[in-house]
């Protein structure tokens, strides 16, 4: 389908990105006048009875040939997105004729591995995408023409039907609600094609009036809007607002984007009939005198038709998804999103009643039936490890879970060459109101117990420094550095502890820039209020969050916080319970590495915005302590691929010989995070190409070194959940067990991948992982990687429960967030597991900061 605008009766084109007739328009109209043109297009051809679907935007798909040409232009009449009758023209040209035969055989070739085992099988079939994407046309087709339906994503996968008001919004605060509705995508699997639904919470602008939103995003009143504008305010508007669609009161116009903010009102000028004028004497003079002449006009328009509203006048449209959240909007949505699985299967149950493919007539002329039924699946529950401390101590997890109490780390590492930089005032760290039992030195105090109950023996701090009145941040980092080195003379210092005020504190970005570039000591920061520092804690004691503080130090401290007990000595690669055991055990005459990476991308897609990758490496026998490579990627981000993996990966595997007096890893096993499905065979052709060139590049030349190696794909970005048929196989939630894996029916049709779940549900519905096993040159029978993998998740350092991913794949997610803290020009939001990126300043360059030397074989983003 091609679109073109037609001049109107005054001789202009339409406005919009693509302005000038002849232009193709559909991938710029509005949704709802594509689906009028579509709609009248049907009409004129006299097919509309025939079985056909749209998607929304460039494609239609019918069940049998058209009467007539195929090839064919229509002139459209419909309202516009002002509401005004406007012509279009629209053209269809015969793109296709996906085979149902081709589908089927794809989803039957499981079915000939099964009838002709031992017997040469030709090469698996590839899945045919335009057979695939036509079908789910048609299952989606409904949803997408009906207009007072919101149907959103790439592929459409994203609806939100017509509900109250009430039920469908919730405010998030600054300017942002949260919308109940639906995913929905057809999936191939073992048992042959299946409609995966579940529900979606997403994060939307609150349409109204831009002065709302201009208060509660920059934080203002209306007193403060008389008072000239800033121009650090003016960007942050740019940031806040740029791309945003809106309409102006004053006229009935088109909804235009906010390409900036230009000049305020009263001094945003332009050439009127009589000469210069002001936008705000224009107004005046024509409408009405501005309230809030100081602030800038919205920019819209090309550079060549540059338009100015002043933004008292300008509304924000409906329907628009919001890409950049705070952290009390996360919370929010998140809050939202986690309801018990019982609800949720109910919501799903309801979102297939509304969406009516059951009875939809449209499905049968297409060979499609549908079942109102969820699919049944078997799971299998894997056995639980046991989780060993020092001194032979054991602990028997519970639901996934255990604790710290009376038991040392495995290998403690003692705290002696540290400081103490605190960043709030110091009376009210040292002497605040709530009185005894608040202060910074009560919480060191009983931070110092904890630490020794876990095995960490503590000197006292080298030095505690306060924030003084408009210090810069660097320079009391630094005196605490040179503090703990004119301590500790002959040993390096260990350990900055850093107090800050809140969670999202500004300080954050500063501190760890000193810490990971320029001094290369880690730092642990703690918030006042989660200590309960200048505070008395709230409805618990501070015990849990001075263990979990002490997990994390031990582990950049180069320590193992625990690892999982041995099981028999049998073949690592033929037994359930053998696998992690043997690696272990036979470390001094077979090393092996454990890898992981994963890519972050800026949440703003702008010209200058840069994707951050991390590779992470196993560095001892239980593989618990890991080196780190941070690399800054190209600013294409469809692309997912690591480049410089094979730097990355050499430097590790020289990393890894260092630390074993020269022997090398005989087997890798690579855990990849972040890949799409059709992203699958560039991550075998590229990046195991890459990290067999890095093995290749290792010693001798003449010595080949080429170790097996598994390449395993993790996703979590998908929306298949499971729920238990029993409610007694529950965990306390009502989620599965922990340790519930699934490798049938719903899995691929013939490839090699498994759903694991591997952790217990705290909140909301548990979502598994799904594993994509690329390559396995190790040969590990399914229930062995399955039960290696999940044994893994039990390993992660900064938890004393099961994790839902792998620990490589978690240190690479979190050593990738801290290298978008290091970009320049990037702000970030960044705790301990979560970090949000804005977009950067036109033309600006962002360049990272490598890490220090000193740091890159710590785990200094825990």
């Amino acid at each position: 389908v091609n679109v073109t605008g037609v001049p109107n009766a005054g001789g202009n084109a339409p406005a919009g990105p693509g302005e000038g007739e002849g232009l193709d328009l559909a991938p710029f109209l509005d949704g709802a006048v594509m689906k009028r043109v579509v709609a009248d297009a049907v009409r004129q051809g006299g097919w509309g009875k025939l079985p056909w679907a749209y998607d929304g935007r460039k494609n239609i798909i019918v069940a049998r040939e058209l009467p007539g040409d195929m090839n064919r232009a229509f002139s459209c009449t419909v309202p516009n997105e002002a509401g005004k009758p406007q012509e279009f023209q629209l053209v269809l040209q015969l793109a296709s004729r996906p085979s149902l035969a081709d589908l089927a055989q794809f989803l039957g070739y499981h079915q000939q591995l099964k009838s002709t085992e031992g017997v040469p099988m030709p090469p698996a079939p590839e899945l045919p995408q335009d057979c695939l994407m036509a079908l789910d046309m048609v299952v989606k087709h409904s949803a997408t023409m009906r207009e007072d339906w919101w149907v959103l994503g790439k592929s459409n996968n994203l609806m939100f039907p017509p509900q109250q008001s009430d039920s469908r919004s919730r405010g998030l605060g600054g300017g942002a609600e949260v919308w109940i509705g639906y995913c929905q995508s057809l999936r191939p699997v073992q048992r042959g094609l299946a409609i995966n639904i579940d529900m979606s919470t997403t994060a939307f602008i609150t349409p109204g009036p831009l002065l709302d939103l201009f208060l509660q995003e920059l934080r203002l009143n209306k007193q403060d809007l008389q008072r000239p504008f800033q121009e650090r305010q003016r960007k942050q508007a740019i940031k806040a607002f740029k791309g945003m669609k809106m309409t102006a009161t004053h006229l009935k116009m088109k909804p235009f984007v906010c390409k900036g903010f230009g000049a305020p009102a009263s001094e945003y000028m332009f050439e009127g009939d009589n000469g210069p004028l002001s936008v705000a004497q224009h107004f005046q003079q024509k409408y009405r005198k501005l309230q809030f002449p100081h602030l800038p006009c919205v920019v819209t328009g090309s550079e060549k038709k540059r338009r100015a509203f002043p933004v008292e006048l300008c509304m924000v449209i409906e329907g628009q998804r919001k890409s950049k959240l705070s952290g009390l909007q996360t919370a929010g949505i998140i809050k939202h999103a986690a309801v018990r699985p019982d609800q949720r299967m109910k919501t799903i149950q309801d979102c297939m009643a509304k969406s009516k493919l059951t009875t939809d007539p449209l499905m049968q002329p297409f060979g499609l039936q549908i079942s109102s039924e969820m699919m049944k699946v078997t799971g299998r529950v894997l056995p639980t490890p046991v989780v060993a401390y020092s001194g032979g101590a054991t602990m028997q997890p519970d639901g996934g879970a255990w604790n710290l109490l009376k038991v040392k780390l495995h290998e403690p590492r003692d705290l002696k060459c540290w400081a103490v930089v605190c960043l709030l005032d110091r009376q009210r760290a040292e002497q605040p109101r709530d009185g005894p039992g608040a202060s910074l030195t009560d919480f060191l105090q009983e931070f110092k117990i904890v630490l020794n109950g876990c095995g960490i023996n503590v000197s006292a701090p080298a030095a505690r420094l306060y924030l003084e009145h408009n210090q810069p941040v660097s320079d009391i980092m630094r005196r605490a550095y040179e503090g703990i080195r004119q301590t500790h003379k002959t040993e390096a210092p260990q350990l900055i502890f850093v107090v800050i005020p809140e969670k999202d504190s500004p300080f954050y970005r500063e501190i760890k820039y000193e810490s990971d570039v320029v001094l290369g000591v880690p730092t642990q920061c703690v918030v006042a209020r989660n200590a309960a520092i200048g505070c008395l804690p709230k409805g618990r004691d501070r015990s849990q969050y001075c263990h979990n503080l002490t997990m994390k130090v031990n582990a950049k401290l180069g320590g193992v916080n625990n690892i999982i007990n041995a099981a028999p000595d049998l073949p690592f690669n033929q037994h359930p319970d053998a696998a992690l055991s043997w690696l272990a055990a036979n470390w001094e005459n077979a090393p092996f590495m454990f890898l992981g990476a994963d890519v972050t991308h800026s949440v703003v897609r702008e010209e200058n915005a840069r994707s951050i990758a991390a590779v992470v490496g196993s560095m001892n026998r239980s593989a618990t302590r890991y080196a780190t490579r941070i690399l800054v990627q190209d600013s294409i981000r469809d692309l997912e691929m690591i480049s410089g993996l094979k730097d990355a990966v050499k430097d590790l595997l020289l990393e890894f010989t260092r630390n074993t007096r020269g022997k090398k890893p005989e087997r890798i096993v690579f855990y990849r995070d972040g890949v799409s499905e059709g992203q699958f065979d560039h991550v075998i052709a590229e990046e195991l190409l890459m990290i067999k060139q890095a093995c290749q590049e290792m010693g001798d030349p003449m010595a080949e070194y080429n170790p097996p190696i598994t390449v395993i794909v993790v996703q979590k970005r998908h929306k298949t959940r499971f729920f238990a048929v029993n409610p007694g196989e529950t965990d306390r939630s009502g989620n599965i067990l922990a340790g519930t894996v699934v490798d049938q029916v719903v899995t691929h049709p013939f490839e090699y991948d498994f759903f694991l779940c591997s952790h217990s549900g705290i909140q909301g519905t548990s979502k598994p992982a799904h594993y994509h096993v690329l390559v396995d040159e190790n040969g590990f029978l399914p229930d062995v990687l399955q039960l290696l993998t999940y044994r893994f998740c039990y390993m992660y350092c900064r938890a004393t429960r099961s994790t839902s991913l792998p620990p490589p794949v978690y240190y690479a997610h979190l050593a990738a967030f801290r290298g978008r803290l290091l970009l320049t020009d990037e702000e970030t939001s960044d705790t301990a597991s979560q970090a949000s990126s804005t977009g950067n300043p036109p033309g600006s360059t962002l360049l990272m900061s490598d890490v220090h030397r000193d740091m890159k074989s710590k785990m200094f983003y825990i």
